[in-house]
């Protein structure tokens, strides 16, 4: 199985993110006791959370746009 998840903490993950663990309990509707009593049980959907969190809070990367080739006339 692949991982798809490439960080192996959150609280480093959050720190990486630059937000505390207070701040992302709140953007995910959680209370901070909850939030970390989630992260200690260490449970797969506590990653995908982070993981969501993430790609929210990080700016899009800019597309590359493919080239039409115009036909020589």
């Amino acid at each position: 199985m692949s991982k798809i998840i490439y960080y192996e903490s959150i609280p480093r993950e959050l720190e990486r993110l630059q937000i505390t663990q207070k701040e992302a309990a709140k953007m995910l509707g959680l209370s901070l006791s909850g939030f970390t009593s989630r992260i200690a049980s260490n449970k797969p959907i506590t990653h995908w959370m982070i993981y969501g969190l993430a790609n929210y809070l990080e700016p899009t990367k800019p597309r590359k746009r493919i080239k039409k080739y115009a036909k020589e006339t």
